[in-house]
């Protein structure tokens, strides 16, 4: 198809380019095969030889002076667009044809920047540029770039450049030629598409937005001079129809929610949506509606295992989010060892969940912050989080790449009321009876909507192999010069593919990304619901590659979807909902209401309660042959919650609600509290094994008592004895052999560093005699001592600042922090208020400004709503039980009666977890397992070591 649109073939005599120019261009691959010319390199030497010899004027940026300088190939572009514009009815054919050959310019200026960039630094230290100001010496730089001699010569010494320059320009008049070609063929349909009898002139193509798949082809936008304005799309469209047929069957069975859904016009191959206007809510009414609407929504993408719903795909139309993209429902889990039952079974759970959607809230970690791309959360502009390629001084001689922070951009994804966008957070509950009503209306009506399904199963839907972002980054990078003057070069460095490759499946596709990413494209791969099959880009099957059809695994759900399961979904959506919030401040949230008892009640009341926890743990578990997870809520760079299959650390990890279910066991004799202890570590072996074989990860890890190897190892000590389990002291070796050395790098905190990783080995010391935890401990501390008091603990908190530090330095001279008191933001808790700094300094009461006082201002603190371990009512009871220990009658008499009082709290309104909005979490820092451990610590003392403090038991 693409020689149809190669110009005329040039005069020889015309070009300066060698014969075979063009050969360091072509892959090994294609060498191998022959190295036949191919039709780029007609087209580059037509566009050459046929150009002007000088560019036209640089234009008023960059981009634009950038794009000038390839003005041959522009030009060939504007001018066959034009002609195929010329033979389609009622079309401005210059606007049509300028707007296609600027959006061209752009993407080649985007392709040779590096390589200009790198030619203006060498031109401006050769000295080969005039002018006065850095601004002049960068256009005369274009300039000469843009003349005939300098493009050849570029073209010359970038055999690769010119490759994919070529390719683009043939792509884009390909692409351009056949949307105009269906346009004249639909132009009568599309004016019954938008509601009018004319849609006028079309006066611009748009776009293309989203990337480009299938040889630069990308949606389009049509506008017309009425105003209407159409989505063309280059791929086949039924499964959209019948999507919108599933929502008819859905709609009267949730009556006032029904969803609105695109209107769009299939034709073989392609297809075309009416243009989805974004409009505000009128009131609060209608901004209700919207969220009851996004329930149901997210309700039926559940059920079909809908994916990639991001902010872009999201358009809010009043009351109604409307889904412009449905190509990836049906979405296949990928990977057959997913579903191997030796896989981490939260994180099967997960895959499989309302997570998967994209619709909810999800906190991307970035080097400068996080952001939310989510259909729900996403779309507004906020703080730069992630990390993009920019220029400095652009537009100058001095110009230069630099790596700044950037964000993913604006939507029209969330409803707006007096211009101000709505938080999806305020109206979790509008959200929850939503999906509620469509959740119930799906399971009822299984049996009558699985034909529905059933004629979907020879619909096209695109598969996601690896995330875009992925290849996006990868097709940018490899526009390096130094990947740009032999193509060995450039494939050597898309053979990353391979290393990120760690399963059949993903090995298998590997040649046909490859043939994708060579032609500027982000690989695509489709397939159908009903078959197992692949399709590669240029139509190539690949056979049985999914495990089960995907139609079959969205019967199966559908069929199996029960109460107990949309219990566990509405727990995702609200960790979710909640993970809006950017920092959390780790102070503990406000006071019980109300009068509590202060009586101490008896153990087994305790013990009952602590029971009542685990039973609720228990019923959340992920199970999968003989592995136990869970997915919890978890801080990420400790100030961004996000919600996550739990990792192996003890403060948030199955390590931690591990040792909760085995000392409930050892005191209750209950086996199954034991015996999913037993079962929630049984992805450790595999992990250490993992950190044995890479140093760096154990480095990453961190040695930290709560946040790292320290904690594990502590816990794997602790759990031997618990559940008579030698093998596990051998695992506790095995982790203290990975912890990292200490180095003047290494982070000081109790949490994450060098303080909790010292306490932790004394401890595993302590319990088993291993050496070697005893000599990497006396390392921590000599580390630890001879470091000044470090600007980075500012907080004086014990998890995170001096005072932990401090606290596990307790007999090594050294200067103490200076601490100023504690406020309202850092609380009474143990991590970062009152409660940690009154535990670490109770030896040095000057610190404190006198022991019995801050015993007294910690214990006459009104019990808090937040009950955790970590900065709640659980950590300060166990703050003033250690002091009660050591005799403190104060804290004696304190303990007494907060106990009693967090009791009460929590048969009354529920052990209220340390995370946002007290969603429930199993973790044992600001979850459920730390609230339970902490009310069995309550109720049988010294049997119960402190495990915030990563005691060893006493008896």
């Amino acid at each position: 198809m693409l020689d149809l649109v190669i110009p005329p073939q040039p005069n020889p005599a015309t070009t300066t380019l060698p014969p075979t120019w063009w050969a360091a261009g072509l892959t090994p691959r294609e060498r191998r095969s022959g190295g036949l010319r191919p039709a780029w390199v007609d087209f580059a030497e037509t566009a050459l030889a046929t150009a002007a010899p000088v560019a036209p004027a640089p234009g008023p940026s960059w981009r634009t002076a950038f794009a000038s300088v390839f003005h041959p190939f522009v030009g060939a572009v504007r001018a066959a667009i034009a002609d195929a514009a010329a033979g389609a009815p009622a079309v401005d054919v210059v606007p049509v044809a300028e707007g296609c050959a600027a959006q061209l310019g752009h993407q080649l200026a985007g392709l040779a920047a590096r390589t200009l960039v790198l030619e203006l630094g060498r031109a401006r230290r050769a000295d080969r540029l005039t002018g006065e100001t850095g601004e002049e010496r960068f256009a005369d730089f274009v300039r000469q770039a843009g003349t005939t001699a300098g493009l050849t010569d570029l073209l010359h010494r970038y055999p690769v450049l010119a490759r994919l320059v070529a390719q683009a320009g043939l792509y884009a008049i390909e692409s351009a030629t056949e949307l105009l070609g269906r346009y004249t063929a639909d132009c009568d349909a599309l004016a019954g598409l938008v509601g009018t009898g004319d849609l006028g002139r079309l006066a611009g193509i748009t776009g293309g937005t989203g990337d480009a798949h299938q040889r630069g082809r990308s949606v389009r936008e049509l506008r017309f001079e009425g105003g209407a304005r159409v989505v063309y799309k280059p791929r086949p469209l039924g499964l959209h129809a019948a999507f919108s047929d599933v929502v008819g069957w859905l709609n009267p069975r949730v009556p006032g929610l029904e969803l609105q859904t695109a209107e769009v016009l299939v034709r073989p191959g392609y297809g075309w949506l009416r243009f989805v206007e974004h409009r505000p809510c009128a009131d609060l009414t209608e901004v209700d509606r919207f969220y009851r609407r996004q329930g149901v929504l997210l309700a039926l993408l559940h059920a079909l295992d809908g994916t990639d719903v991001h902010f872009e795909n999201i358009i809010a139309a009043g009351d109604q989010p409307v889904l412009i993209d449905i190509e990836t429902l049906f979405q296949p889990v990928l990977a057959a060892e997913e579903l191997d039952l030796d896989a981490d079974p939260a994180s099967v759970l997960l895959a499989r969940s309302v997570h998967r959607t994209m619709l909810l809230p999800q906190m991307i970690v970035g080097e400068h912050g996080a952001v939310d791309i989510s259909g729900l959360g996403g779309g507004r502009v906020t703080a730069p989080a992630l990390e993009r390629v920019d220029w400095l001084d652009a537009g100058t001689d001095r110009m230069r790449l630099a790596r700044v922070p950037g964000g993913p951009g604006a939507g029209v994804n969330r409803p707006t009321l007096g211009g101000v966008d709505v938080e999806p957070a305020e109206h979790g509950a509008a959200l929850l009876a939503g999906f509620r009503a469509g959740y119930d209306a799906i399971a009822t009506g299984a049996a009558e909507l699985a034909p529905l399904l059933q004629r979907c199963a020879a619909h096209q839907i695109r598969i996601l192999v690896r995330p875009t972002s992925f290849y996006a980054r990868m097709l940018d990078e490899t526009t390096h010069p130094s990947l740009l003057a032999d193509a060995a070069a450039r494939d050597d460095a898309f053979a990353l593919l391979h290393d990120d490759s760690t399963d059949d499946v993903r090995r298998a596709l590997v040649e046909s990304e490859l043939t994708d990413l060579w032609a500027g494209d982000v690989p695509m791969f489709t397939g159908e619901p009903g078959s197992a099959d692949l399709r590669d880009t240029e139509g190539t099957r690949l056979p049985g590659l999914l495990p089960a059809t995907p139609l079959a695994s969205v019967l199966a759900k559908t069929a199996g979807m029960t109460t107990i399961d949309r219990r566990d979904q509405e727990w995702l959506i609200s960790a979710a909902l909640a993970t809006s919030p950017a920092e959390e401040t780790h102070a503990g949230t406000g006071v019980t209401d109300g009068v509590l008892p202060s009586k101490s009640p008896e153990p087994a009341h305790l013990l009952s309660a602590a029971c009542g926890i685990a039973d609720a743990i228990i019923a959340r578990a992920s199970s999968a042959g003989g592995r136990v997870n869970w997915v919890g809520l978890e801080l990420v760079d400790e100030k961004y919650w996000t919600v996550l299959p739990m990792g192996a650390g003890l403060g948030e990890g199955y390590t931690g609600v591990a040792l909760f279910l085995a000392q409930l066991a050892d005191l209750t004799g209950i086996d199954r509290y034991r015996d999913l202890a037993g079962k929630a570590l049984s992805g450790l072996p595999w992990l250490v094994s993992t950190l044995e074989a890479d140093p760096e990860l154990a480095e990453a890890a961190g040695c930290g008592g709560l946040l790292g190897l320290g904690g594990v190892a502590y816990a794997l000590a602790r759990l031997s004895r618990l559940l008579d389990r030698p093998d596990l002291l051998e695992l506790a070796a095995r982790t203290v052999a990975v912890m990292p050395a200490a180095t003047p790098e290494t982070s000081p905190r109790f949490t994450t560093g060098l303080a909790g990783g010292l306490v932790a080995l004394r401890s595993v010391a302590t319990q088993t005699g291993l050496e070697s935890a005893t000599v990497l401990a006396d390392a921590y501390a000599a580390e630890l001592a001879g470091r000044s008091i470090d600007p980075d603990l500012a907080d004086p908190g014990f998890a995170h600042g001096a005072a932990g530090v401090d606290w596990a330095l307790i007999g090594h001279p050294r200067e103490t922090a200076t601490l100023p008191p504690a406020t309202a933001a850092t609380g009474h808790g143990w991590c970062s208020g009152l409660a940690g700094q009154v535990l670490a300094y109770a030896g040095d009461p000057d610190v404190l400004g006198g022991l019995d006082e801050q015993v007294r201002r910690l214990a006459a603190q009104d019990p808090l709503r937040d009950l955790s371990l970590c900065h709640g009512e659980t950590g300060i009871t166990d703050v003033l039980g250690v002091l009660a220990e050591t005799g403190h009658a104060g804290a004696a008499a304190a303990v007494e009666r907060r106990t009693g009082q967090l009791l009460t709290a929590v048969e009354q309104d529920g052990a209220r977890c340390g995370t946002p909005d007290a969603v429930p979490s199993p973790g044992l820092l600001t979850g459920l397992a730390g609230i339970g451990y902490g009310l069995l610590r309550l109720g049988f003392g010294p049997r119960v070591p402190s495990a915030l403090l990563l005691q060893p038991p006493t008896r």
